[in-house]
């Protein structure tokens, strides 16, 4: 009887032992697998960042080359060699570079000529490639030319100089996608430069061509040429993962530009070339110059996990139930540690942000403050000039602002202003339109690609402010807080410093204040004989608008 109760206790105890082991060792395997599948993902994402980097530093060296085009019309093909030959030397993945000026028909003569005196050739012709293949001087009549003029790289990716890539479609899609976005434009995929009766020796699959147009210098918009360069996405790869040493991943990269189906530009075998666990795969987006949008597929083997796996969850299994509690405890402790640092890592994130938010707030309005302004203000100048749009400033002051904190003390003067700020934001329907505080009473309104229209923008928001009736019976002008208002706007062409925007909307403020207040002016800017700008006039409409209020 005792021996029957001793054995059922013993296989009870047994039993639970068993239980609590294939517990702990499940756990444990369990977490083992999340850790390596978290470790996975940054190999991954620093592989992707790698080459990333790599890749736009072979692109950059594209605008080194630009700038030997910008300077003079047709440069010798000697400092061309010099300069791309380098330029290959320091970026092993750049297997060729050519370069395409693009001519009108018309000139087409003249700009054979240049090209056989610049550089002592005895001729030089502009080539069209004929359906049987054969490859004769153009007689094209009208149109443009882009033909191949100088290049420098492997004899496989060589072509016969003078050819004209219009008759070459892909290629001639891509020069079009550069001179309209006017910088790095990709190729959609594996596109051939020369055509099919051109083609000699082999082609790879993972070669990527990228174009950069070369602007006229005097004539905005338009183009003297391109640059176009081939990429061996394989020598990318390998000089990147020559700095991260991971094996058991297959690494893709797809282009998955538009509404495209995803075209795949390299793969990349892992060095053990071991079976692939597909269910573990994961997509990383790629940060890379230019017009595409790029994904790093990244493939484990069974490799990758099993050989980076332990014994520890087989161990745990043996020691059995001496070992399961100090297992299970050793697990709470290690999630309670996880946990904890991703809790205070969410919040030092959340406190960064919050602290980032308060820097460019203004306390009192809850609307961008001075110093955020001035920097929104100089990147949206640069961008005006650069992207040739428009931009307006408008300057809002609250008319008789000191007798109202005079009359109903400054508690409901801060009302007063926080009532106003708000009105002014709710007025702004773009995400890219910035209300600022810009000290005491007076607001600043950047309007970036906006023309002179805003001054319609600025009567309405006058109205609303009027139209909300908050009593000011210190007033000069109206029994209601009201505003003047500012407006100046600048186009990109004009010779114009950002302190003179500010100025003549500053300007236009004043204006409106000395004519009575509660009114819009406009500043009419135009760039005189000296270049500096000049405030002509202000606007008639809003002037006459202003002077029917006074009477």
């Amino acid at each position: 009887m005792k021996d029957t109760v001793t054995r059922n206790w013993a296989l009870l105890v047994l039993t639970l032992g068993l239980m609590l082991s294939l517990g702990a060792a499940w756990l444990l395997h369990f977490s083992e697998q999340e850790q390596l599948r978290n470790r996975f993902v940054k190999d991954v994402s620093d592989r992707s960042a790698v080459f990333s980097r790599e890749l736009n530093t072979s692109l950059e060296t594209l605008y080194t080359l630009q700038t030997l085009f910008i300077g003079q019309a047709i440069p010798r093909l000697e400092d061309f060699e010099f300069v791309a030959s380098n330029t290959r030397a320091r970026h092993k993945d750049i297997v060729a570079i050519y370069w395409v000026p693009e001519i009108s028909a018309g000139l087409r003569d003249v700009f054979e000529r240049d090209i056989a005196t610049t550089n002592g050739f005895r001729t030089f012709k502009v080539l069209r490639q004929q359906p049987d293949g054969q490859v004769v001087p153009s007689d094209k009549a009208s149109g443009l030319h882009r033909p191949v003029v100088y290049f420098q790289g492997e004899l496989s990716q060589k072509i016969p100089l003078g050819i004209d890539l219009t008759d070459n479609y892909p290629v001639n899609s891509l020069l079009m996608q550069a001179k309209l976005s006017g910088g790095l434009t990709l190729s959609s995929g594996r596109i051939a430069l020369k055509d099919s009766l051109l083609k000699q020796g082999d082609y790879h699959s993972s070669m990527m061509k990228v174009a950069l147009s070369i602007p006229l210098r005097g004539y905005p918009g338009k183009v003297a040429g391109y640059i176009v360069t081939v990429i061996d996405l394989r020598e990318s790869f390998a000089k990147a993962l020559s700095q991260i040493r991971v094996a058991g991943i297959d690494m893709k990269l797809w282009d998955q530009t538009g509404v495209q189906e995803p075209m795949l530009l390299h793969h990349h075998v892992s060095r053990t070339r071991l079976e692939i666990d597909e269910r573990r795969s994961t997509l990383v987006p790629m940060h890379v110059n230019g017009n595409r949008q790029w994904f790093m597929e990244a493939l484990p083997t069974f490799y990758y996990f099993n050989n980076k796996a332990t014994w520890l969850p087989h161990l745990v299994f043996v020691l059995g139930m001496s070992l399961t509690g100090l297992i299970c405890f050793s697990f709470v402790r290690i999630a309670r540690r996880n946990a904890k640092i991703r809790h205070e890592t969410h919040q030092l994130l959340t406190s960064n942000q919050e602290l980032a938010e308060i820097s460019r707030t203004d306390a009192l309005t809850a609307v961008a403050n001075r110093r955020y302004f001035d920097e929104v203000l100089d990147k949206e100048w640069k961008r005006s000039l650069r992207n040739k749009t428009p931009l307006t400033l408008i300057m809002v002051d609250i008319d008789c602002f000191k007798l109202y904190n005079d009359y109903y003390g400054h508690l409901e003067g801060d009302e007063c202003i926080h009532a106003v700020a708000q009105t002014l934001r709710d007025m702004m329907s773009r995400p890219m339109d910035l209300v600022a505080r810009y000290g005491g009473e007076e607001f600043a309104i950047l309007l970036p690609d906006t023309n002179e229209n805003a001054v319609i923008l600025a009567e309405q928001c006058r109205k609303m402010i009027e139209q909300q009736r908050i009593a000011h019976a210190a007033s000069k002008v109206s029994p209601y807080v009201t505003v003047s208002m500012g407006v100046a706007t600048v186009n990109a062409a004009q010779t114009l410093d950002v302190s003179e925007l500010i100025r003549h909307a500053d300007r236009a403020l004043y204006s409106a204040k000395a004519n009575g207040r509660n009114q819009v002016v406009r500043a009419e800017i135009e760039v005189g004989h000296g270049g500096a700008p000049q405030l002509l006039e202000q606007n008639p409409l809003i002037q006459q608008g202003s002077e029917k209020r006074e009477r």
